[in-house]
């Protein structure tokens, strides 16, 4: 077995912390292309070999994106953002007036993101269908039939200065069931539920959440994820498995977040009984 080679690890190591570098200070732009590895390796006084791998490792933190035959280009988000799933939930902070004309925001995610002088794009589809087992399962409806509306949103956050048809950078698919007793012939149906979103929508119907749990463990992406994510396959992902009950006991909300691990940091608190 051919043995590592240590002056190699070193080298690399210094080349990606020299890129990360230029890109935390500014000399490499938010969606600038990176010089080819050739010119990169004699302007940073390295190797072609040193680069093209520390150019991997630095995409895998997030802070640059490769394109297929095109090269490499710096992230246009550069900045971790932070999903609160304490505070998120609650209705003060998920229709903060967070929008440049002082508009409640639709929803946790677009109060998070404002907050952090971005703009947040959605792209919303609605749809009745059979739910996979295991949710059929936590909301006690039918696995054979259609029972649930489906609320599928892709994601987004562009710069503050981005124009008004810019997406932006693609953050988040989230996938949310809820039982269709419930969501059936409501505003739950329409892409755009108002201010505080599906939550606070569910609350005035009489189905207030109470009780939340979160699941959370990392994957890699599948092809779909990845390509709508902009992630090399062998990049990671967390899932995170959110699900809502009322006072009654009744769950009434599942939703699946896949979130790149390289943008998201994820914040929970709560007191200690003593």
């Amino acid at each position: 077995m051919k043995k590592p080679d240590p002056l190699a690890n070193a080298e690399f190591r210094r080349v990606a912390q020299a890129i990360r570098g230029r890109i935390r200070d500014g000399t490499y732009q938010p969606g600038q292309r990176l010089p080819a590895a050739p010119a990169l390796a004699q302007e940073l006084d390295s190797n072609r070999s040193a680069v093209e791998r520390a150019v991997r490792v630095v995409a895998a933190e997030g802070l640059l994106t490769t394109r297929q035959g095109s090269g490499a280009y710096v992230s246009r988000i550069i900045q971790t953002i932070t999903r609160d799933g304490t505070a998120r939930y609650q209705k003060a902070k998920r229709e903060e007036a967070s929008g440049p004309d002082g508009a409640p925001a639709r929803g946790a995610f677009e109060a998070e993101l404002r907050r952090m002088g971005l703009v947040p794009r959605n792209v919303p589809s609605v749809r009745r269908e059979v739910p996979p087992a295991e949710v059929a399962e936590l909301l006690g409806v039918s696995a054979d039939e259609v029972s649930v509306v489906v609320r599928d949103r892709r994601m987004y956050a562009a710069p503050a200065e981005a124009a008004h048809n810019d997406l932006g950078t693609p953050v988040q698919i989230a996938t949310t069931y809820i039982p269709l007793d419930i969501a059936g012939g409501t505003v739950l149906e329409d892409h755009d539920t108002g201010a505080g979103g599906m939550i606070s929508r569910l609350a005035e119907m009489g189905h207030e959440q109470t009780r939340i749990s979160e699941r959370i463990r990392t994957r890699t992406p599948t092809p779909e994820e990845a390509e709508f994510l902009t992630l090399d396959l062998d990049n990671r992902v967390y899932q995170l498995t959110h699900i809502a009950w009322t006072a009654a006991g009744r769950v009434v909300e599942v939703t699946l977040h896949i979130l790149p691990a390289s943008l998201w940091e994820l914040s929970y608190s709560w007191d200690i009984d003593s």
